[in-house]
């Protein structure tokens, strides 16, 4: 980072000419080039290591083809977004004006306000599922197998093997499974595709992921 701080800095030096000013400026350019490619190289390393799993062991414990809709991302992006801090906190205060508005006798820009703030995110939400399941992977059915050492999901000629130790938490809704494998990413198992119903899953997903990880009221 000190060469970058010394080229960001280099107008305020005084040169002798011009010449020298293009010296010292080419000179400190390499040294910048230099030093942001490593760091990039190194960030992209660190990716590569953070996705790069072990191929499955042994025979699936369990396979199950998921075909995602716009309702199972609405789904999701609701549970998600109203366990957030932010969700919550837009929410109580959308309701506390509303409240202010009929019981304080507040303002009519209490209860506009606290109407779109309300009702902001869901529909919003809404709107965001509908465009992402229109998304060319949405539009095929994803297929998961679960192994000793992971869960893997494949679509065409598509796998990722996703270790256990990956895997965030595991969570439930009334409509779905959902296996957070990031802090925003996440497989989603909508019910209807878990047939008869969900339990073979949650047993493999209670078996190998860690308890506390595991939030999952059948």
């Amino acid at each position: 980072m000190e060469n970058q701080q010394d080229f960001v800095s280099e107008e305020n030096v005084t040169y002798e000419n011009e010449s020298d000013k293009t010296v010292k400026t080419d000179s400190d350019q390499e040294k910048y080039d230099e030093t942001n490619s490593d760091e990039i190289t190194k960030n992209q390393d660190e990716l590569s290591e953070e996705y790069t799993y072990e191929s499955p062991k042994g025979d699936p414990l369990y396979e199950i083809d998921v075909q995602i809709k716009a309702s199972d991302l609405y789904d999701y992006s609701l549970r998600h977004s109203y366990t957030s801090l932010g969700g919550l906190l837009s929410t109580i205060v959308g309701v506390l004006m509303i409240y202010a508005y009929f019981a304080k006798n507040a303002s009519p820009l209490y209860l506009i306000f606290g109407l779109i703030v309300v009702f902001y995110i869901p529909i919003n939400l809404f709107l965001v599922s509908k465009q992402q399941a229109m998304q060319e992977t949405f539009q095929k059915p994803l297929h998961y197998a679960f192994y000793e050492n992971g869960m893997e999901v494949s679509q065409d000629d598509l796998k990722e093997m996703i270790g256990w130790d990956y895997i965030v938490k595991a969570v439930a809704t009334s409509k779905s499974i959902i296996v957070y494998t990031g802090k925003n990413r996440a497989s989603i198992f909508p019910r209807r595709d878990l047939q008869p119903d969900a339990t073979a899953l949650i047993r493999v997903l209670s078996t190998h992921v860690d308890p506390k990880k595991m939030k999952i009221k059948q």
